[in-house]
């Protein structure tokens, strides 16, 4: 399941998006109650800076969950968690900065756990790997940004009442932006989905790990 390219590509384009013609936007319930609290950001943030200090003093291989050393990992590499932190980003928690910070610790650490499971044929990393799987079904499926008007070049957000008429070129880039990033998003949810129910209906993994995938897998189709 040799995704990455296309999830760097969109943590990129998302962060670009999100800081430059994106806004509030309707989201899907999630199907637990969501915390929506900048607290929430910062621990979450706070836990992949951690695992990533971490994961320095090991670097021939990837930190396991339920680690003696702490619980960054745990915290970060988890799906319930990361929709909540998703579904809070796009219900206008958090900032730009955070946002960004997020984005750019997550995708080299699920790749780490891709690699580590690769590497091995599947033999080791399976829940870490499973968890990789459903933090980009989270992303994927709780961040939903939309179209905002902006200020020509600048890519400050202003209110629509306030705002003079935003020239066609620039309203038309912003479109097509936000037009990419979703058609990225949605193939490559598809994607993920169908070789991850394959994983799930096959005997390469683990009973605890395919019980978890084949849960995440209700939970985010």
């Amino acid at each position: 399941m040799t995704l990455f390219f296309r999830l760097r590509f969109l943590f990129a384009l998302c962060a670009f998006v999100m800081t430059t013609a994106c806004g509030r936007a309707t989201v899907p319930a999630l199907p637990y109650p969501a915390v929506q609290s900048s607290n929430l950001l910062n621990q979450y943030l706070f836990a992949l800076q951690a695992a990533e200090k971490r994961q320095i003093a090991y670097p021939d291989e990837p930190l396991w969950l339920r680690d003696d050393g702490g619980r960054s990992v745990d915290t970060a590499l988890n799906a319930d968690n990361a929709a909540m932190v998703f579904y809070g980003l796009s219900h206008g928690i958090g900032n730009e900065k955070i946002t960004n910070e997020i984005l750019n610790l997550l995708s080299p650490m699920l790749q780490r756990y891709e690699v580590a499971y690769e590497k091995s044929q599947g033999k080791w990393y399976q829940e870490e790997y499973v968890e990789t799987i459903g933090v980009q079904l989270a992303m994927l499926s709780a961040f939903q940004p939309k179209l905002s008007t902006v200020l020509p070049g600048s890519g400050k957000m202003i209110p629509a009442g306030l705002s003079r008429a935003t020239p066609p070129a620039v309203s038309d880039s912003a479109r097509q932006l936000l037009q990419l990033y979703k058609t990225s998003q949605v193939e490559a949810k598809s994607n993920i989905l169908a070789k991850s129910a394959e994983l799930a209906n096959s005997e390469r993994l683990k009973a605890p790990a395919k019980e978890r995938l084949q849960v995440l897998l209700d939970r985010f189709r």
